[in-house]
């Protein structure tokens, strides 16, 4: 038994593989790359929903983070001056919530949906200009707790706005 014993671990000590690199492992047959871990991510986006007057809002929990769509400010140019809500406001759905202003145009916000102002983007009274070169992100203008979540389903999807869009500068 010993002499079938030392011949297996002879065979297990040829065929055995060495470290090379994190990633590499040599072998009698040559170099073998392989990823020590394997593990898939899912990052899921907030669903983004679109107004017909251009505006956006995304979703977390209750409270949506409101601003107006790159389209819009596209159209407007360089904006020079937002007119923030006030915190604490109770808003319902189409109220004029504030205002931006354009070296080309101005234009009221509606809210596009009912709820409560709780927070807004303080750092566009310095910056307005975050709206241009950030609307998705850092140019966010307000954050709402809504009161009537079913009003979502009546805004567009992404693919919905896109096309809105594409009809409308087709009208224009």
């Amino acid at each position: 038994m010993a002499a079938v014993a030392m011949r297996c671990a002879r065979g297990l000590a040829f065929r055995a593989t060495k470290l090379v690199t994190p990633t590499q492992r040599t072998t009698y047959y040559g170099a073998q790359t392989f990823r020590r871990f394997s593990r898939t991510v899912t990052a899921f986006e907030p669903v983004r929903k679109f107004t017909k007057e251009h505006e956006w809002i995304t979703m977390d929990g209750t409270t949506g983070t409101i601003g107006i769509t790159n389209h819009a400010q596209d159209k407007l140019g360089e904006l020079v001056f937002v007119e923030l809500p006030e915190v604490g406001a109770e808003l319902s759905k189409g109220d004029e919530c504030g205002a931006v202003e354009s070296v080309k145009a101005a234009s009221e916000l509606y809210a596009p949906v009912s709820g409560e102002c709780v927070e807004v983007n303080m750092a566009l009274e310095g910056d307005p200009s975050l709206v241009n070169s950030s609307p998705y992100d850092e140019g966010w203008i307000l954050k709402m707790k809504l009161s009537n979540p079913e009003e979502l389903d009546d805004m567009m999807d992404e693919e919905a706005y896109k096309a809105y869009v594409k009809a409308e500068d087709q009208d224009a």
